[in-house]
């Protein structure tokens, strides 16, 4: 009894360890395909001005008039710019939490086989003696038997579908009749 309370803390271990993993993947695999966005200040063309067709006064409106926009899209672009940096930052964060645990759950891992070094070889022929005892249904009977199982799924996912379009139509028939009365 003893050792099977191991080997199921030893499961448990890897179960844990595996869930880890599915979590800091996807944080990393995030973090690599997000590209930076570079906006640049976009100048109007429009704005631009020739200093020798127009006067010095008419000149000076307009520079100040294209270094407000300037001003304008450099805040935007400085806003959008930081709330990137600060989700960058979180999910960068998210990725370390997620690899430190799973390198936690790792280093016990390790420990526990190094401690119990000795028995797995034991474990590991029960567990190839206990395989060897399985009986496999014919193949024949598992033909049949997948064939069953699958119309089955395929009959609950048409039952779904035709309730959900069944209800959704319902729904915005009630809708409508609703919005029509209070009208």
């Amino acid at each position: 009894m003893f050792k099977s309370k191991k080997l199921a803390i030893l499961a448990a271990l890897l179960s844990l360890l595996m869930l880890v993993s599915l979590m800091a993947v996807p944080a990393f695999a995030e973090e690599a395909t997000t590209t930076d966005v570079v906006t640049e200040a976009v100048t109007d063309p429009e704005s631009e001005t020739d200093t020798e067709a127009v006067s010095g006064s008419e000149t000076t409106a307009k520079e100040d008039t294209t270094k407000e926009d300037t001003t304008k899209k450099e805040e935007t672009t400085t806003g959008e710019s930081a709330a990137e940096k600060a989700e960058k930052k979180e999910r960068l964060t998210r990725g370390i939490i997620n690899l430190s645990v799973g390198v936690v759950l790792l280093g016990v891992l390790v420990f526990l086989a190094i401690k119990f070094r000795a028995k797995i070889p034991g474990w590991w022929k029960s567990l190839k003696s206990e395989c060897g005892k399985i009986t496999w249904c014919p193949k024949d009977k598992l033909k049949k038997n997948v064939i069953v199982v699958v119309v089955i799924i395929l009959a609950i996912a048409v039952v779904i579908g035709v309730l959900d379009v069944t209800f959704s139509t319902v729904l915005e028939w009630l809708k409508d009749l609703v919005s029509g009365l209070s009208k």
